[in-house]
């Protein structure tokens, strides 16, 4: 019966805990990523550009430290800049996604690269994506392969 006492009070305890567990993986949660694609490679290539949606749905900024796949060890985050009447790709450290708003890595503006890529991207197949955040968690995604030849937007 002690036993049974012990367990019961160590079971409400704890369970604080496990609401701080709850509300830590709701706030995991606050970005959303949509709309991601990898473009695909002209022969000989190794290097190709990556683009999506990020948007966060908290109360607090958000900063993409880091992204992974597993189609390469090296992606970064890279802007376009215009300087000195020159369009000029720079490297980003990290990315910041402020509260509330909207993030879009697209062509010609911000976007991923990825590096030495290893394999033959086809047009329809996929790849997975994630990005890690300094206080946000991390959050995957699954990239579609397009090629560059197929049309961006659909007209119909």
């Amino acid at each position: 019966m002690k036993n049974l006492i012990i367990l019961a009070l160590l079971s409400l305890i704890q369970s604080p805990l496990w609401a701080a567990d709850s509300i830590l993986s709701v706030e995991q949660q606050s970005l959303t990523l949509t709309g991601g694609y990898l473009r695909t490679m002209p022969p000989g290539q190794t290097v190709t550009a990556g683009f999506l949606v990020v948007t966060n749905n908290s109360g607090s900024d958000c900063q993409i430290v880091s992204a992974q796949s597993p189609l390469t060890e090296r992606i970064e985050f890279h802007a376009h800049l215009h300087a000195d009447g020159m369009m000029q790709m720079r490297p980003m450290k990290t990315v910041m996604v402020a509260a509330g708003k909207t993030v879009r890595f697209e062509p010609g503006a911000l976007h991923l690269m990825f590096f030495n890529v290893k394999r033959r991207l086809v047009d329809g197949q996929t790849v997975s994506l994630q990005l890690n955040t300094d206080n946000c968690g991390s959050h995957s995604l699954i990239l579609d392969i397009r090629s560059v030849l197929r049309p961006m937007m659909d007209h119909s």
